[in-house]
């Protein structure tokens, strides 16, 4: 006999329970964005999870009546996946992970059930991405954008304003546009509700792509007209006024209601689908037995599990090793270890790396070339080669210009920083994962992603550093001599 609809349903909800605890490193990391009531950009995502779960549960009579027939493709897309997610999550790209996790889901239901029901699934499962904290990275971009605009309304209306980087000064006082003045939350928030109109309404593709522009326009103009109205409350009342010394939160979810009321009058223009049902009724063919669906269930199971689970084995016969840097770097004549203690206002900083060294080296003529080098057992979140928590230049130093420099069949990421004083030192540096060296930060990532995914592997960064006296050819000469005498690994 043919599984029922809330059959399927229970299918369907072992399939997202697996994808949940087998990828639970993503699990925990939108648990945790959802709960964060500091922040709140994404506390939004139980509503969204909830909305997802509706949209099936309101197709449970197409499910039910789908026909069932195991997809090869799809089954092929779960292992992809599966890499990829291993790949980002053990290169610490948190954002790429939790964007892979619930293509997971969606590709492990359409493997067992099929094509049918794959697209009856299809936007529940795209609708949940509302819920992903990898929209952080249009954080910047908006936050820059909302500086821009207040500048050029500032200029138009008053009062005087001088914008320096994320600040802007009036007469008075000055405000910061930190991230959370960006307006994302109202984007995220306004995109989901002009998806889920247009869902709810049947429309085309053509109307919900319009919708979900007019509500994109009107999400950040809520949030200009939010991050004004503070500016023009604080200089008129000689930064005292409510919204300014207090909180503006709550206004400026005032503001964007006002939108929301505004895209649902706006959207009645568009015309409105005249599709009864977004998914054609099925032909009518033989159905598959419960007992069935249950196994192919079981295969798109084991097909989650398989990479992560051989993953776990690999690594667990493959313990970490601690990197070798004095082994590393050795001095080739006609360097050699500078002799006696050393200051230097260049302090990288690399959280969490298991060995450092900062040493000087120096050539016959008594020339001096400042070296730094980072090793890691295992690169995980907070504590990697590349990211928010590691700094080649450290707190003192400033990049005016990053290359690529070649010294023979060797190359380097070149950096030419300053200090607070203006003074320019030269930098070489590159990664290297196990013994394989890179020049490219993503690069290195993704090749340690993949050799994490399979055992331990060690990873470091060296970077050796020249003052410019006059200009950088000199200390770039010097240091292409370092690296021909392999000293510069």
């Amino acid at each position: 006999m043919r599984a029922s609809g809330s059959q399927r349903l229970w299918l369907l909800f072992t399939l997202a329970c697996l994808v949940a605890v087998l990828y639970w490193p993503s699990t925990a990391i939108l648990l945790s964005q959802w709960a964060d009531f500091v922040n709140i950009t994404y506390t939004h995502g139980w509503l969204i999870l909830g909305v997802s779960l509706g949209l099936v549960v309101r197709e449970r009579g197409a499910i039910a009546a789908a026909p069932v027939a195991p997809w090869p493709l799809a089954q092929a897309g779960v292992l992809a996946a599966s890499l990829a997610w291993l790949i980002s999550y053990r290169a610490s790209m948190e954002d790429l992970q939790v964007l892979i996790y619930p293509s997971l889901f969606w590709l492990a239901a359409s493997a067992a059930l099929g094509k049918r029901i794959g697209r009856l699934l299809l936007f529940p499962t795209a609708f949940f991405v509302f819920a992903l904290p990898s929209w952080g990275q249009f954080a910047d971009p908006l936050q820059a954008l909302t500086v821009s605009v207040m500048g050029v309304v500032l200029d138009l209306t008053g009062p005087h304003a001088v914008i320096q980087g994320d600040y802007i000064h009036i007469p008075n006082g000055s405000f910061v546009i930190e991230q959370g003045c960006s307006g994302l939350h109202f984007m995220i928030v306004g995109l989901a509700v002009a998806a889920l109109h247009g869902e709810l309404r049947r429309d085309p593709w053509q109307t919900r792509a319009l919708q979900l522009l007019l509500m994109a326009g009107l999400a950040l103009l809520a949030n200009w007209v939010r991050v004004y109205t503070v500016i023009e409350a604080g200089y008129l009342t000689d930064m005292k006024h409510h919204l300014v010394s207090v909180s503006h939160y709550w206004f400026g979810w005032g503001v964007f209601a006002v939108a929301l009321a505004g895209f649902f009058w706006l959207s009645t223009w568009f015309a409105p689908s005249t599709a009864t049902a977004a998914i054609s009724a099925p032909r009518a063919e033989p159905a598959a037995p419960a007992s069935g669906e249950w196994r192919a269930v079981l295969l798109a199971a084991i097909l989650l599990a398989l990479l992560p689970g051989l993953s776990a084995t690999l690594r667990q016969r493959s313990p970490p090793d601690l990197p070798d840097l004095a082994e590393l770097i050795r001095p080739g004549a006609p360097w050699s270890f500078a002799q006696g203690s050393f200051d230097s206002f260049w302090v990288p900083e690399f959280a969490g790396a298991d060995q450092t060294l900062h040493t000087v080296v120096t050539d016959a003529d008594g020339r001096m070339v400042e070296i730094f080098a980072a090793g890691y057992r295992e690169q995980r979140q907070g504590a990697e080669l590349v990211g928010e928590s590691s700094s080649l230049l450290g707190r003192h130093l400033e990049s005016r210009a990053e290359g690529i420099a070649e010294a023979g069949a060797d190359r380097f990421i070149e950096t030419v920083a300053a200090d607070p004083e203006g003074a320019r030192s030269l930098i070489w540096s590159r990664y290297r994962i196990g013994s394989r060296p890179f020049v490219r930060p993503l690069a290195s990532q993704l090749w340690y992603g993949l050799r994490a995914s399979l055992g331990h592997v060690p990873s470091t960064l060296v970077a050796a550093r020249v003052e410019c006296v006059q200009d950088c050819a000199t200390a770039r000469q010097l240091l292409r001599s370092m690296a021909a005498s392999g000293s510069l690994p």
